[in-house]
C-alpha cells in the first residue's frame, strides 16, 4: 500500500469531489441554462451560445440525450475490444463524430465541451459500479433539467440524497459521517489529515477498542 502525504491525498479526494459534481450535473446544469434560464449566463458567453447554437434545429435536451448516447456507446465499445484497438475507437471516434456533428448542425460546440467534461470526470471515479451508476444518474438529472429547469435539477439531486440517506451498511449510514455529521471522522472523508492526529477508529465500528493500532514507518 502506497501511504501518500496530507497534502496530497487531500489534493486527490478534493479532485475526486469535484469529478463526482461535474459528471452528473454538468451536462443537465447546461441543458437547464439554455432551456430555461438564460439569465444566468454572461452577455459575452451569451453571444457565443447563441452562435454555436443558431444552426441546431433540436432542443437542447434532446440534443444532450443524443451526444451522452454517442458517448457511452463509444465507451462501451472501446471497453470490449483489445486495448490499442479500443483507445483508438474511443479518441478518434469521439473526435470524428463530434467534429461531424457540429458541421452538420446536430449539435453546439459547447454541447460537446460539456459532454466531453463529464465524460473525462466520470474517469476520475475509482470504482467502475459507481461510475456505472453516476452515468445513469446523470440521464435521469438531464431529463429533468430539460423539463423543469433548474427546480428540477436540484428536485434530481435532492432524490439522490434521500435514497442513499435510506442505504445502511452493516447497521451504519452510507452517508456517514456526513450525516449523521460527526466531526470526529470528518478528517478522513473529504480531506486526508496526517496520519498522527487519526488516532482512533470511526465511530461506525462500534468497537470497545476506540484507538488504532501504530503504523510502522
Amino acid at each position: 500500500m502506497i501511504i501518500q502525504q496530507a497534502l496530497i491525498g487531500t489534493g486527490l479526494r478534493l479532485l475526486r469531489l469535484i469529478g463526482f459534481i461535474v459528471t452528473i450535473g454538468f451536462t443537465a446544469f447546461y441543458v437547464s441554462v439554455t432551456t430555461f434560464h438564460y439569465e444566468l449566463i454572461p452577455h459575452t458567453m451569451l453571444l457565443n451560445l447563441v452562435e454555436s447554437r443558431s444552426r441546431v434545429p433540436f432542443p437542447p435536451l434532446y440534443e444532450a440525450l443524443l451526444m451522452e448516447t454517442t458517448i457511452e456507446l463509444l465507451r462501451e465499445a472501446g471497453a470490449r475490444l483489445p486495448t490499442k484497438i479500443g483507445q483508438t475507437i474511443g479518441i478518434v471516434g469521439g473526435i470524428v463524430i463530434g467534429q461531424a456533428a457540429v458541421q452538420a448542425g446536430f449539435t453546439s460546440n459547447i454541447l460537446i465541451i460539456s459532454v466531453a467534461t463529464s465524460a473525462i470526470a466520470s474517469f476520475v471515479i475509482p470504482s467502475y459500479v459507481m461510475s456505472a451508476s453516476l452515468r445513469l444518474i446523470r440521464f435521469g438529472l438531464i431529463i429533468l433539467a430539460g423539463v423543469m429547469g433548474n427546480l428540477g435539477l436540484f428536485m434530481g439531486i435532492g432524490m439522490v440524497v434521500i435514497q442513499l440517506s435510506g442505504i445502511t451498511n452493516l447497521g451504519a449510514s452510507y452517508l456517514t459521517p456526513v450525516a449523521p455529521a460527526n466531526a470526529k471522522d470528518a478528517l478522513d472523508t473529504f480531506v486526508r489529515a496526517p496520519f498522527w492526529t487519526l488516532v482512533g477508529r470511526p465511530t461506525i465500528t462500534r468497537t470497545p477498542n476506540s484507538v488504532k493500532s501504530k503504523m510502522r514507518k
